[in-house]
């Protein structure tokens, strides 16, 4: 008697087609790992490795990283300890690089030009109870208008001379300085307009910038830099924020893969207004020999 079924096994059984069709979740996605397909998935949304353009439209800027999956091991040495620490070092900075590149997209999108200084009177060593401070505050001043949510950045920076911290805090616009200083309460308080001073708040020339924007962007490098030299481990626990902002104000994204970088530049070359290419500022790791991450590319208009 011949068997009819295809590849039968010794004790009978066979590989016989199954004719129905795939099982599927609710949406008709597939219940299936697709990731562990040999194939490259069609889908833009399943790509995990590629190039990445990013754009927010609006901060007038975009970048390109190459995204890997790879991850490179490291081979123990007589000298670990001391590559431990340089990693640590290096980690600690791309943090703070990416806290300073995020908190310039913010100021942009929200046009916080304002910085408020708030001091206090008698020494302050403790940074969780200033940034609850300053908490409080941004909350009193919000209810001083018609209680609208409003956006605002702020980081508190330690006094050179060792009178523990006082805080810079941004926000988009102007408040008469006998309002702050009656619902601070804690000591001294001044303010600068990055958009029109051409002095910074420690009297330091700032020069004049060409664009709204660019006045915007150099608020966000005046705090960062003030502070970023207090975002070191020791002053910035594992539940600390570098600095805080109000919710709700997170700046616009938008995402693609490309095949190139050519690809990337024929999008910044569609993304440029008329009078945008004098002012375009471009950044490209290549060209930094002490670079040793995955390539980016940045652009600024």
């Amino acid at each position: 008697m011949s068997n009819s079924s295809p590849h039968p096994f010794p004790d009978g059984t066979s590989l016989a087609h199954d004719a129905r069709p795939p099982a599927v979740a609710e949406g008709g996605r597939s219940l299936l790992d697709l990731r562990t397909q040999l194939v490259s998935p069609s889908s833009p949304s399943l790509r995990r490795t590629g190039w990445k353009f990013s754009h927010w439209p609006n901060c007038s800027e975009a970048n390109l990283v190459l995204i890997t999956s790879g991850v490179a091991r490291r081979s123990r040495s007589p000298n670990a300890e001391t590559q431990s620490e340089k990693t640590l070092a290096d980690n600690w900075k791309i943090a703070n690089g990416r806290a300073g590149s995020r908190s310039r997209r913010y100021f942009v999108t929200n046009e916080l030009r304002y910085m408020w200084v708030l001091t206090f009177a008698e020494s302050q060593l403790d940074r969780r109870t200033v940034m609850k401070l300053v908490s409080d505050f941004a909350r009193r001043l919000r209810s001083m208008g018609d209680d609208t949510p409003f956006p605002y950045w702020y980081s508190p920076e330690l006094h050179p001379e060792g009178h523990g911290w006082h805080v810079n805090l941004f926000i988009p616009f102007r408040v008469p300085h006998s309002v702050v200083e009656l619902l601070w309460g804690y000591g001294f308080v001044w303010v600068t307009d990055f958009a029109s001073s051409h002095r910074g708040p420690h009297g330091e020339p700032l020069g004049l910038c060409r664009t709204p924007r660019e006045a915007l962007r150099r608020a966000a490098q005046y705090g960062c830099k003030y502070s970023q030299k207090d975002w070191s481990p020791e002053h910035v626990e594992r539940s600390n924020h570098r600095y805080e902002i109000a919710q709700g104000f997170t700046p616009e994204i938008s995402s693609t893969w490309v095949r190139d970088p050519l690809e990337a530049e024929a999008l910044i070359a569609d993304l440029l207004p008329a009078d945008g290419q004098y002012r375009l500022q471009t950044w490209d790791s290549n060209q930094d020999p002490d670079w040793t991450r995955v390539p980016v590319r940045t652009w600024r208009w």
